[in-house]
């Protein structure tokens, strides 16, 4: 019962497409040929299910970037109000800011949560004073500094055979 359930919550997926998709959240670089000797399949039918999995817009591979190991020392999140029909013009303004890695429409008495990356307090700083602040149509905001990564995963899609 609890299998099914946990496998019912990705429906989206045929059986053959999550397995494959599940050896590919562990390691990206798995070679398709040993995907497809665990899984009883061709090399060729896990290329082509990941190809289209990829053209669907269903499957990423993409590298990951350490930000600590890359320079980024500040990650913050921050909460946004937005005046009345200003959502779309503050949108596009953080869509093009470079240390904003995320937006993201949220409910409550913020209207927009963002992710920042900065390299450290003064380039944060920088960021406040200089580009956020100066977004017309921001109300009001609440910045949360992450003091610790506690957790952090890629894994979306969870075997459901280990629960």
């Amino acid at each position: 019962m609890e299998e099914n359930y946990q496998r019912s919550l990705y429906s989206g997926l045929d059986d053959l497409d999550y397995q494959i998709v599940c050896f590919l959240q562990e390691n990206a670089r798995i070679p398709f040929t040993q995907i497809a000797k665990e899984l009883g399949v061709t090399e060729k039918t896990v290329r082509m299910r990941v190809q289209q999995m990829q053209d669907d817009g269903v499957l990423s591979l993409v590298g990951v970037v350490n930000p600590i190991k890359a320079g980024i020392r500040v990650e913050t999140i921050i909460l946004i109000a937005v005046d009345e029909n200003r959502l779309d013009e503050v949108v596009a303004e953080l869509q093009v800011l470079h240390e904003v890695r995320l937006v993201v429409l949220i409910s409550g008495e913020y209207h927009l949560m963002i992710q920042v990356f900065t390299r450290d307090y003064d380039e944060f700083a920088e960021f406040m004073m200089k580009k956020l602040n100066k977004i017309e149509g921001i109300s009001k905001t609440n910045v949360i500094m992450e003091l610790k990564v506690l957790k952090s995963k890629l894994k979306f899609i969870r075997d459901y055979r280990s629960l």
